[in-house]
């Protein structure tokens, strides 16, 4: 195989979050105040803010597809000024910090 698959007990994924033009302020208030453990097995390890098509992406891990489905659902997408999601199941390749 031609990558090595680096172990976690939780999977990782990154949420990009579209926002409305004019709602930036506001979302980035409840995306501050949400704990590290917003639900039951998902934890929230960094928020970015990026540029082009998106404008957040929330790196978090979720012990199933489920919750993770349930975060980004239930939490993100309720949140007012949010246009869409997109959540990305990441596959480490490589550690480089080894």
């Amino acid at each position: 195989m031609w990558c090595k698959s680096v172990s976690s007990s939780n999977q990782k994924y990154l949420a990009f979050i579209k926002i409305s033009p004019n709602m930036a302020a506001k979302l980035y208030e409840p995306l501050m105040e949400f704990s590290e453990n917003p639900i039951t097995g998902v934890k929230l390890e960094e928020a970015y803010q990026v540029f082009g098509e998106w404008d957040f992406a929330v790196l978090f891990q979720a012990d199933s597809n489920a919750n993770a489905l349930h975060f980004v659902g239930d939490k993100i997408r309720l949140v007012e000024g949010v246009l869409e999601t997109f959540t990305v199941p990441l596959t480490p390749v490589k550690d480089y910090r080894k």
